[in-house]
């Protein structure tokens, strides 16, 4: 599954993208045709990653819900990832994590990811959508604020945002 922005394309991992990930990540840079580079995966992702692919091959989890990869529409550059995960299949709320490499923060390439991939979930039954980052990480603060988001408090040593039912577009989009 593919979503287009303006200047993103963001694919939701598949079982076979995500084995090739863990195993050959150079072959899955090439086989995605995205500019290989050696910052991305995350530690979290590869950590997220096993745990993931075994819940979506058992059905415990569904397509789309668990992580996105985003790379530039053009340049096809690595920009980072999103993370999606829902309590339960049949609850109508998720979770929401991102990670954008170094180079790429700043350029609103995150606001384009969140809108599209929240307008996603809002369009798939869910309706309250939590966002979570650590205390220090005052730019995704921001951006999650841009967005739409209100922030909560802090719950277990990260910042918890939440949205329901609509997002605000972001500034200039």
């Amino acid at each position: 599954m593919d979503m287009e922005t303006p200047r993103l394309i963001m694919k939701a991992i598949t079982m076979e993208m995500g084995k090739q990930l863990v195993r050959f990540p150079v072959t899955f840079f090439y086989e995605q045709e995205i500019s290989y580079v050696t910052d991305w995966p995350t530690n979290a992702l590869k950590a997220e990653l096993p745990l993931y692919l075994e819940e979506f091959e058992t059905g415990q989890t569904s397509y789309g819900f668990g992580p996105w990869i985003l790379h530039t529409k053009y340049q096809k550059d690595m920009v980072g990832d999103i993370f999606i995960k829902q309590p339960s299949q049949d609850a109508a709320q998720a979770e929401l994590y991102f990670d954008i490499r170094e180079e790429m923060q700043g350029k609103r390439y995150e606001d384009e990811a969140i809108i599209s991939i929240c307008d996603w979930l809002l369009k798939h039954g869910i309706e309250t959508i939590h966002a979570f980052c650590k205390p220090e990480e005052e730019e995704k603060q921001e951006v999650l604020t841009r967005c739409g988001f209100k922030k909560l408090g802090q719950i277990e040593g990260l910042i918890q945002f939440r949205t329901y039912r609509q997002l605000l577009p972001a500034d200039g989009m």
